[in-house]
């Protein structure tokens, strides 16, 4: 990919602001705050290992469909224990990968939720600084903001429950 453009740069400092909320949303909750539940019966934990989620496919994404690159298996990008998903069985539904989510959060301890989340936003901030303008102005950039948004639209969600945790 070309040298890093306005589009790539714009994301990276809105996404840098984004993590920056979501661990000060985390460290308002503390430990205990994790197994808050929330809306649709998940807690904050299962909620996060969903947002790492949804991160973590940002790279074959757009490498691989996208991008039209050779498929990047899943032991390079799935952060988590097993996708559940048999050889050659179509994409699951995002209900599916969200289910599957849950339960891997339930499992697993905060340090390695919190970790498998540090880890996802590390390959989304690579994957957009790969991007070029002339990408950002195309399905990647799209994709790619939509997924910031869902991101951001769970910030907004936890910060409303760390508000009302203070008060």
């Amino acid at each position: 990919m070309g040298i890093q453009g306005h589009w790539a740069s714009g994301k990276l400092v809105s996404l840098e602001s984004s993590w920056d909320r979501l661990k000060q949303v985390i460290d308002c909750l503390g430990a205990e705050g994790l197994d808050r539940r929330i809306r649709d019966g998940w807690t904050v934990k299962e909620m996060l290992a969903h947002l790492a989620f949804w991160e973590e496919t940002s790279l074959p994404v757009v490498g691989s469909i996208l991008r039209g690159g050779t498929e990047i298996p899943v032991e390079e990008w799935y952060g988590g224990t097993d996708l559940e998903i048999a050889p050659g069985a179509p994409w699951p539904n995002a209900d599916t990968h969200n289910e599957r989510e849950a339960r891997w959060a339930k499992i697993h301890s905060n340090s390695e939720v919190l970790d498998r989340l540090f880890r996802a936003r590390q390959q989304l901030i690579s994957v957009i600084s790969s991007v070029t303008d002339e990408e950002g102005n195309t399905q990647i950039g799209s994709h790619l903001t939509d997924l910031c948004n869902h991101t951001d639209s769970h910030i907004m969600e936890l910060e409303t429950i760390a508000n009302s945790v203070k008060s």
